[in-house]
Parts: C-alpha cells; sequence; structure tokens
C-alpha cells in the first residue's frame, strides 16, 4: 500500500502536468475573426452596398402562410431612398398596413382603424424603412462581437452580437462557407409587447445584381410564419405610393 506522501507526490505532479498543459491547450484554440470582416464579408456575397446603391426604388412581393393556423396571404413591400416605405399584407381578406414617409410612421388595421405609432414603433419602422439597412454601417453600430462558431439550423455559422446605436441588440448568424447571413435573433415589438422572434434564411437568388434570401421562416412565440419572394422590381415604384392615407392625415398633428 502506498503511503499518504507518495499519494501527494503523484497529486502534485498531476495538478503540475495539467497547469503545464492548459497555455498548449489554448496556443492552439481556434481565433475567431472579428465581427467588422464577418459582417463586409457578407456585404460583398451579397453584391455589396454599391450595387443595392445602382437602385432608386424596390418591389417585393412575398407569399405569407401560417402552417399551424392553416392560414395563407400575401405581403407587398416598397422602399425607396432613403428611407421610404409602405407595406401591404392581406389575410383572410383582411389588409394591414403600415409605413413611413421619412417623417411619420403609421399602421391601419381592420377593427384598430389608423394610428400614428408611439416613439418605440417608429423606431422599428425606421429600421425597416431604411433602404439600405440590411448592409452593416458602423454609423449605426455601437458594438460588434463574434461570440463563437456554433451550429444554426443545419448550418456551421459565427455568431455575431450587434448592439446598435439607439440600443436594440440582434444575433446574427453568418454561414462560415459562403460568408451569408443564415439568420437572425432579436427583440421585436408586436402588438405592443416585446417579444423574442428569429428568423432563418435560405434560398438565395440574384436580383438585380443584388441577392437575397427567397424563403424566411419567422419564429415567434405563438407561430411559425413561412415567407415565400415571389417577385422583386427595382425602380418602378411610384413616388406617390408613400404619401399619408388620409385617414393617417388626419391624426398628425400640424
Amino acid at each position: 500500500m502506498r503511503s499518504i506522501r507518495t499519494f501527494r507526490v503523484i497529486a502534485c505532479a498531476a495538478i503540475a502536468i495539467i497547469a503545464l498543459a492548459a497555455p498548449v491547450q489554448g496556443a492552439h484554440a481556434q481565433t475567431l475573426p472579428s465581427a467588422k470582416s464577418l459582417l463586409e464579408k457578407h456585404d460583398a456575397a451579397v453584391g455589396g452596398r454599391a450595387a443595392m446603391d445602382k437602385h432608386s426604388s424596390m418591389h417585393m412581393s412575398v407569399a405569407l402562410m401560417v402552417a399551424a393556423m392553416n392560414v395563407s396571404g400575401t405581403m407587398e413591400t416598397y422602399h425607396a431612398k432613403p428611407n421610404l416605405f409602405l407595406m401591404k399584407q392581406t389575410f383572410a381578406g383582411g389588409e394591414v398596413q403600415s409605413g413611413f414617409d421619412g417623417k411619420t410612421a403609421w399602421a391601419i388595421a381592420p377593427g384598430a382603424g389608423a394610428q400614428v405609432l408611439d416613439s418605440a414603433m417608429t423606431s422599428q419602422l425606421k429600421e425597416q424603412a431604411d433602404f439600405f439597412g440590411d448592409y452593416y454601417d458602423p454609423s449605426r453600430t455601437k458594438s460588434a462581437e463574434t461570440l463563437e462558431i456554433t451550429d444554426f439550423e443545419g448550418q456551421r455559422c459565427y455568431k455575431v452580437k450587434i448592439v446598435h446605436t439607439d440600443d436594440s441588440e440582434a444575433t446574427v448568424y453568418l454561414d462560415s462557407a459562403t460568408g451569408l447571413r443564415a439568420g437572425q435573433t432579436q427583440s421585436t415589438k408586436m402588438m405592443g409587447q416585446d417579444m423574442q422572434s428569429t428568423t432563418v434564411m435560405s434560398g438565395y437568388k440574384d436580383f438585380g445584381g443584388v441577392k437575397m434570401p427567397t424563403k424566411r421562416v419567422q419564429k415567434i412565440p405563438m407561430a411559425e410564419i413561412l415567407m415565400d419572394i415571389t417577385a422583386v422590381e427595382f425602380d418602378k415604384v411610384d413616388a406617390a405610393m408613400f404619401a399619408l392615407p388620409d385617414a393617417v392625415k388626419a391624426l398628425v398633428k400640424p
């Protein structure tokens, strides 16, 4: 039987080996690329900001499906430089509209009528209205950090946390091979409540020199919304499309 002293010697030797091994293991740990380089790689992969800058407006048609409720619909979005926006969603014969004319954010929904949106919802809609909103903009970014490389919806992705200058946050998953965005998670304002949403993106196709994910799945606590882009048209949106509806004009203070 070994003495207590012998066990102590062995224990000390084991601790020493672990301590010596730790720096070696750390030296071989993978160094993650910077968030800036990953976000810039994504922008280059979709054509770059310059590709979008060649256009003045964009009209997108989308087929919608909420499989759990067996409900389908359509969505039409209209963008124009620098931040004009209109969205029309139709479900079961009812239409919901929202828009931003560069100053006022608004919405019209069945049963609720017209409303001018509060500051939180306006901020969210202004971000959606930004013609270059899908591109990395350091001037609107407080911080960006690569957290890890991980699996996201079956793809090996870099996980990047972005904090915007308005303190809103988003976690973006960028495909480690292509650089394309595979999805993102963020807090979304919906029906007056903050909720976490995850968007999965796939099926990238080229439209007017700009690559876009034609298939998106938005996962929110109550359902999954499937979005399938059916058409994208550039430079044919009439500016009158972004004028405030009469019902909204009546609510805007002079």
